[in-house]
């Protein structure tokens, strides 16, 4: 009988390093924690916290920014970083409208796809830099999801203000 190999999609955990594991649970925790009973579905912490009104949408992208510090490090090719960057941001923004959002957090899972873009496009022919090196790529992400956060609360204001006078 033949034995038909067929290759993993992502590559298993024993042969990728350890802050790449972490990455990959981490990206399970917010994205596919738990199962949905009834369905084939999982959510997991990022659509919890996009429940949160204001500030949930804003804590998920943050916390998903660690998977883009991941990618720094493993120096993934800016056209790939900057498609997990818009994810992210995508989540963010469209996780950020009432009850539309919420069904698009429970749908998009940004972190799942930016470890597999991570696990696929890292430079496996150079060594990771070091944290201290990434630090400017770091400060610009948070500058850049912080900037969005500003914009969309100053958005959110505007919008609840324009309708106090029509209830």
């Amino acid at each position: 009988m033949n034995d038909i190999k067929i290759p993993e999609v992502l590559e298993p955990d024993a042969a990728i390093p350890a802050d790449l594991r972490a990455l990959r649970k981490f990206a399970v925790l917010m994205d596919e924690a738990v199962a949905v009973p009834g369905t084939k579905k999982r959510v997991g912490l990022d659509a919890a916290l996009g429940l949160i009104p204001g500030v949930g949408d804003a804590v998920g992208a943050f916390m998903s920014s660690w998977i883009l510090f991941g990618a720094l490090r493993h120096r993934v090719p800016l056209p790939k970083f900057l498609r997990m960057l818009f994810n992210v941001i995508l989540d963010f923004a469209l996780g950020s409208i009432p009850v539309v959002g919420d069904f698009f957090d429970f749908m998009f899972e940004e972190n799942m796809a930016n470890v597999e873009i991570l696990i696929r496009h890292r430079d496996r022919s150079r060594p990771p830099r070091s944290w201290r090196r990434i630090g400017f790529g770091v400060a610009a992400v948070l500058l850049v999801l912080a900037a969005i956060s500003v914009i969309l609360l100053v958005s959110m204001i505007l919008i609840v203000t324009s309708w106090r006078g029509r209830f």
